[in-house]
């Protein structure tokens, strides 16, 4: 379970009465409607070391992403903890417009990993895609696995930043929520100019332009 992963960090900071409040981020999800942008974080909180620990799903919205990620820190009870952040969900209308500003800033991030894995959910919403899927590792560890078995892009999010500030072509995975309700593979998304170009449906190197 992907909140265990989280118990040895939860357990110091309630046992340490002098360290400040954290909120754990497992993961992100970024929309965007008519110039609003709307930042989710999947939060994980546990109130004493006998519960169980709980995700929670807070909003923020804001002018830009910068604007959302501070108001987004003003509502936690604690500072925003980014380490364990693994999956990064952006919809359609979130990157029609430069996604440049979003990575740099997350790169400057000190606490942000680097291997941070960003994906463009097709057809909806990405923070209904991130509380519809109730295992985030795992999707994590899926598109891991894909882009070592080449099935997916290798595009962690220092190496989109990298390709973008040089003018090329970077290629994310695309999700979307199957008709059985169920968070499924949806192609490749295709950046190019810092923005979202066009979808490719299939492996990469043999789709078809959705």
């Amino acid at each position: 379970m992907k909140l265990l992963r989280f118990l040895p960090l939860l357990l110091l900071l309630l046992l340490c009465g002098c360290a400040r409040e954290v909120s754990p981020v497992s993961a992100l999800a970024l929309d965007c409607k008519n110039g609003v942008y709307c930042l989710t974080a999947e939060v994980v909180r546990q109130d004493s070391p006998d519960d169980t620990a709980a995700p929670a799903y807070l909003s923020a919205t804001g002018t830009d992403v910068t604007d959302a990620l501070r108001n987004l820190r003003s509502i936690l009870p604690g500072d925003l903890y980014l380490s364990h952040a693994q999956v990064l969900l952006l919809s359609e209308d979130a990157v029609s417009e430069s996604i440049l500003p979003l990575a740099d800033y997350l790169c400057r991030e000190n606490d942000v990993r680097l291997s941070l894995r960003a994906a463009v959910v097709r057809d909806g919403s990405a923070a209904e895609l991130l509380e519809n899927d109730n295992e985030v590792y795992a999707l994590s560890e899926l598109l891991d696995r894909s882009a070592q078995d080449g099935v997916l892009p290798d595009m962690p999010l220092y190496r989109v930043t990298d390709v973008l500030h040089a003018d090329g072509t970077a290629i994310l995975p695309a999700l979307r929520v199957d008709a059985f309700g169920q968070t499924a593979p949806a192609g490749t998304a295709v950046f190019k100019n810092e923005r979202l170009n066009c979808f490719l449906d299939g492996e990469i190197g043999g789709g078809a332009y959705a």
